[in-house]
């Protein structure tokens, strides 16, 4: 039993050791995953790190590379055909030199060879059996001393001329060169600017003159129709006028005839003629008289509302210019205040009225003027004293026709008023 429990008291000994150092190689694996751990989080920290390194990195080169093309499309093209031209004579010099030197080496080591070549078929002869040697033409040795292969091609030249321009300087070598491109682009886009700003203003001057034109066209257009289609009534009015004076002056002329015939009826072989009807040609002369009169009023009319007949329009064109400009006057009128309105109407009326006696008063004093001279005339006259016996008329007809022949005369005075009028 003492043997049992020795060997149990070893055992649990041996146990916990061995607990002891399962515990002790536990910790330190778990030290170790820990330093392992803390090692990978670093070695994230760095791999995040040398990330972001990167996509700043990339982002710089992506921006480098944005410069550089801009900065390459506003290089002028003359520094890039000088800079191809020098890296094509650089190109053409390199390769010459590659050429002259492969050449060389070339032809060394072809030279070389065949200096060895030589001197092995010279051993080779010197241990053959008796000693006697071949001969040879000496041409064909010439030829083959003289002869090498061709040169081989480099890598370079086997791959193709390379049309990389990384080596091609920049023209940009200091930031006045881009500030001086700068300013004078600026001063072009202003330029610009103006130009098209002046342009546009331009444009829309014309735009709203030719809205105006537009518009003051078509009103004319509006109202030259509705002047033609007033002319046109006024004309259909004034040839229905014409037809009825046509048939009174036909029938009043019938008439005339007629009463003629009684009167050449009614005279006496000894009573003379009487005084016969105006004519035709004097109708017309009073009516041209008539006419001009009338004409020469529309065009002073028309030359203090207008101004001067250039065009030399006719009276119904005057009329017509001279109401389409009182309808204009109206309408201006229409928007103005009206209480100035009132007191420039006023006012004109007041100058009007003056200006109406003033002339009247004129007119009495120039009347007065010529009773007096008359009277002065007829009192320096000589009395004419009447003798013998007072002349009769013998009959009333005379005194009659008279007053008939008065009475037509107004009568066709009025026709010719109502016919131009």
């Amino acid at each position: 039993m003492q043997e049992d429990q020795d060997k149990f008291e070893q055992f649990l000994k041996k146990n916990d050791k061995m607990a002891h150092q399962a515990i002790g190689k536990a910790e330190k694996e778990t030290k170790a995953k820990q330093d392992k751990m803390q090692e990978i989080k670093k070695l994230n920290a760095q791999i995040m790190s040398i990330k972001s390194k990167k996509l700043k990195a990339q982002e710089a080169l992506e921006d480098c590379n944005r410069y550089r093309e801009f900065l390459e499309h506003i290089t002028p093209q003359e520094f890039k055909d000088n800079q191809k031209n020098a890296k094509q004579e650089r190109r053409m010099k390199y390769r010459k030199e590659r050429h002259e030197k492969r050449s060389k080496w070339w032809h060394e080591k072809c030279a070389h060879e065949r200096e060895e070549a030589k001197k092995k078929l010279e051993a080779e002869l010197d241990a053959a059996p008796g000693g006697r040697r071949p001969r040879r033409k000496k041409g064909n040795a010439e030829e083959e001393v003289a002869e090498d292969p061709p040169t081989p091609k480099t890598p370079d030249e086997q791959k193709g001329e390379s049309d990389s321009d990384s080596d091609m300087p920049m023209y940009f070598t200091e930031p006045q060169q881009l500030l001086d491109i700068f300013s004078t682009l600026e001063e072009n886009n202003l330029f610009l600017i103006e130009n098209c700003q002046e342009t546009e203003e331009a444009l829309e001057d014309l735009k709203q003159k030719f809205e105006a034109e537009k518009a003051k066209t078509h009103k004319d257009t509006a109202e030259l129709n509705q002047q033609m289609e007033e002319l046109q009534t006024q004309i259909a009015k004034e040839s229905d006028k014409l037809k009825g004076l046509d048939a009174r002056a036909s029938s009043k002329k019938a008439d005339d005839d007629k009463k003629d015939k009684d009167r050449d009826k009614d005279k006496g072989r000894g009573r003379g003629r009487v005084e016969e009807p105006e004519e035709e040609e004097d109708k017309s002369k009073k009516a041209a008289e008539y006419e001009k009169a009338l004409n020469e009023k529309v065009t002073e009319v028309y030359e203090s509302c207008i101004g001067a007949n250039e065009s030399n329009i006719d009276s119904m064109a005057m009329l017509a210019q001279i109401e389409k400009t009182l309808e204009k006057l109206l309408d201006t009128i229409g928007g103005m205040d009206e209480k100035f309105v009132a007191v420039e109407e006023a006012k004109r009326d007041k100058e009007r009225r003056e200006e109406r006696r003033a002339k009247m008063v004129m007119e009495k004093d120039r009347e007065q003027q010529e009773k007096m001279a008359e009277r002065q005339k007829r009192a320096a006259q000589p009395v004419q004293k009447k003798t013998g016996k007072t002349l009769m008329t013998r009959v009333m007809h005379s005194r009659r026709k008279k007053r008939d022949e008065k009475e037509e005369v107004n009568d066709e005075e009025e026709d010719i008023k109502e016919f131009f009028i």
